[in-house]
């Protein structure tokens, strides 16, 4: 029984590992159950004996993603509410690493007809933002008053937004980070107790001065008083 099981077992990942490099190279929806069987290598009745569907494919691969992602995200301990900027880096070091893939994903996802799917992706990724944000209530980071599940909802939609953004080739990996990590800080500042709302701000500042927009202004307002000083300058030459 052992022996079978993990016979089982084996044939499940190359199957899951199949169906991402077909992913990978095309899409979501642009592969048949057959397709993966060859290239799995395997019977065309396999994968529907050990998953029953595509979807249920894709599902599994969505759990190895999820999974690939809590373990690099677990790799290095995290102080307070940086987890959540933990979360923002993880997700760009792993785009980095597969960008065809993930921007593929994450158009697929957000043009999901398949409601039973997108729910298998978010559902996961909600609850592990619900739990941090439970804990820094416990911890007495953010008031107790705010509702978990709500926050997780409002910080997951701004987070993605930024994602679905730079799946489109609106933005670049680095302006997803500054904007994601902008937009975490300035909702946890909100949410945050008075403890620890003062250090939250810093990082505010911090991430807007990343943004080319808030970069531009200081530009122009240094350029500005640059012109000043020059003005003041050439006066005082002049007597």
């Amino acid at each position: 029984m052992g022996k079978r099981q993990d016979n089982r077992d084996e044939k499940r990942k190359l199957i899951v590992d199949s169906a991402r490099r077909l992913m990978q190279a095309r899409s979501t929806s642009d592969f048949s159950m057959r397709t993966l069987a060859d290239v799995a290598g395997v019977s065309s009745a396999t994968p529907y004996s050990l998953f029953g569907s595509k979807q249920a494919v894709i599902a599994a691969v969505m759990d190895t993603d999820f999974d690939n992602f809590t373990s690099a995200l677990t790799a290095k301990p995290a102080v307070g509410l940086d987890i959540f900027f933990r979360m923002v880096d993880v997700t760009v070091e792993l785009f980095a690493a597969d960008p065809g893939y993930y921007k593929k994903g994450a158009l697929a996802i957000q043009a999901a007809s398949d409601k039973a799917l997108a729910s298998h992706f978010g559902l996961p990724r909600h609850g592990l933002l619900r739990d941090f944000i439970r804990d820094a209530i416990q911890r007495g980071d953010i008031n107790h008053r705010i509702n978990a599940d709500s926050f997780a909802l409002t910080l997951g939609h701004q987070f993605y937004g930024w994602i679905q953004a730079w799946a489109s080739g609106d933005i670049e990996l680095g302006d997803l980070s500054n904007r994601a990590k902008y937009g975490m800080s300035m909702a946890l500042a909100a949410a945050a107790t008075a403890d620890v709302r003062d250090a939250l701000m810093v990082q505010v500042l911090s991430f807007q001065d990343a943004l080319p927009e808030t970069g531009a202004r200081t530009a122009i307002h240094a350029s500005t008083n640059k012109n000043l000083d020059n003005n003041k300058h050439i006066k005082e030459a002049l007597g």
